[in-house]
């Protein structure tokens, strides 16, 4: 399944993205349509084009793309993908291998030699981690690894939610 999340859905655009769904965010859409905020038939239209999910809190929207849409309740990232697995049955099962960017959406790539990025990364995270993932967009490049934050998400989760 990809996804475009309309944009009051920033944080949880980052957390798809790091659980390996391709979702775009509303906002990364504005130089593309040239308008800021980007209209909901903008959205509608690129979701159809593209063949994307909307993921939203507007209703408005919503009820103008039912047929392919989530309509999310509430507050609260961990409360968005309890109801995400609910209503479209999603694993959120962490894979540094799988994950995508989560500033961008593009695909990573394992580090081969970690030396490659030891000026990228802090000193101490260098030390700890051998593992190593770096963006494929030559404009982001950002580096990732399977740090605590991730352990933290994976505990909320498991221990809030009734993921399985």
């Amino acid at each position: 399944m990809k996804f475009l999340a309309d944009a009051m859905l920033g944080k949880l655009t980052r957390f798809l993205r790091i659980f390996g769904f391709d979702t775009i965010y509303a906002n990364d859409l504005i130089d593309y349509f040239q308008l800021d905020p980007v209209p909901d038939e903008k959205l509608i239209e690129y979701a159809k084009r593209n063949g994307r999910i909307i993921i939203t809190k507007d209703y408005d929207l919503y009820k103008h793309y039912t047929e392919k849409s989530f309509f999310l309740n509430g507050e609260g990232i961990y409360n968005y993908l309890k109801q995400l697995n609910k209503q479209c049955g999603l694993k959120f099962k962490f894979n540094l291998k799988r994950a995508r960017c989560s500033i961008c959406n593009s695909q990573l790539q394992r580090v081969e030699n970690k030396n490659s990025i030891k000026k990228l990364v802090l000193e101490e995270t260098y030390n700890n981690y051998d593992e190593f993932y770096q963006c494929l967009n030559l404009q982001c490049k950002k580096i990732y690894w399977q740090g605590s934050h991730i352990e933290d998400i994976e505990y909320k989760l498991s221990n809030t939610l009734d993921f399985d």
